[in-house]
């Protein structure tokens, strides 16, 4: 990669940052789109961001930034319009910068499972979905996103109760078409949480409940090395895991940067 002075820049900010995946698949991107930008990791503490935005509307080197945790709820307070799906969910992890410094967000976390698994060829309209870690800002937008593709039923899990209270409270608000239960069988069963980041930490679902269904999806999973994706192959499921999900999530938020230009 070459850097020269007209090259933009896309941080991931958050902190920490030190375990995030995405700027080799981002740069990789910008390379193959002969896109003179480039994604790092920029660690930023909760009590220095707001220099950060100030900073991201001073500088048209800027192109926008990718946000992860702690900072999704802070950029939903900065900028000055987003998605409708970001709206819903009250969090983002894809900033826009405009010319005149403006900032326009959307949150593509759900977008990039769904087309994950449509991908797989999975068919997520007319199906049951069962989700652990449901309460969590990935797990809200991928409930938002499979609620929108038309599952007919949700099957959520969280060990925070508020957290659950609020997912439940987004869907029933605005999809009132999916029902809410809490028991299976699912035809596709997610783990939404960090636990899939740790390859020998015990799967959260039971055999049992992942022998009915059609399709195991882990966000955190790498590469098919989580218990809950061993097990699944083993019974020879359709699997997806965090790579999956993540050269999706890259699509995703490439089109949102670059929707409304006809040339980079």
């Amino acid at each position: 990669m070459n850097i020269s002075g007209r090259t933009r820049l896309f941080p991931i900010i958050g902190d920490p940052v030190a375990g995030v995946v995405s700027p080799p698949a981002v740069n990789a991107w910008f390379q193959a789109n002969a896109v003179d930008a480039c994604m790092m990791p920029l660690n930023i503490p909760a009590l220095n961001i707001a220099g950060f935005w100030e900073m991201l509307r001073a500088s048209n080197t800027f192109l926008g930034c990718s946000i992860t945790y702690p900072h999704k709820q802070s950029a939903y307070a900065q900028v000055e319009t987003m998605t409708s799906r970001a709206t819903r969910l009250g969090a983002l992890n894809t900033v826009r910068r405009a010319d005149d410094g403006s900032l326009y967000g959307d949150a593509t976390d759900g977008t990039a499972l769904l087309q994950a698994i449509e991908g797989a060829d999975i068919s997520v309209s007319g199906a049951s979905v069962q989700i652990t870690g449901a309460g969590g800002g990935a797990g809200r937008a991928i409930i938002d996103a499979l609620c929108e593709a038309g599952a007919a039923q949700i099957i959520l899990e969280d060990t925070d109760a508020a957290r659950l209270a609020q997912t439940v409270a987004l869907v029933e608000q605005f999809w009132p078409n999916t029902s809410i239960d809490d028991k299976g069988p699912a035809d596709i069963m997610i783990d939404a949480t960090p636990n899939g980041k740790n390859a020998t930490a015990p799967t959260l679902f039971a055999p049992e409940v992942v022998s009915g269904c059609k399709a195991v999806c882990d966000i955190a999973g790498q590469h098919g090395q989580s218990q809950l994706l061993k097990t699944a192959k083993q019974m020879q499921k359709i699997v997806i895991d965090a790579s999956d999900m993540g050269y999706c999530q890259v699509q995703a938020q490439m089109a949102f940067l670059f929707q409304d230009q006809t040339a980079f």
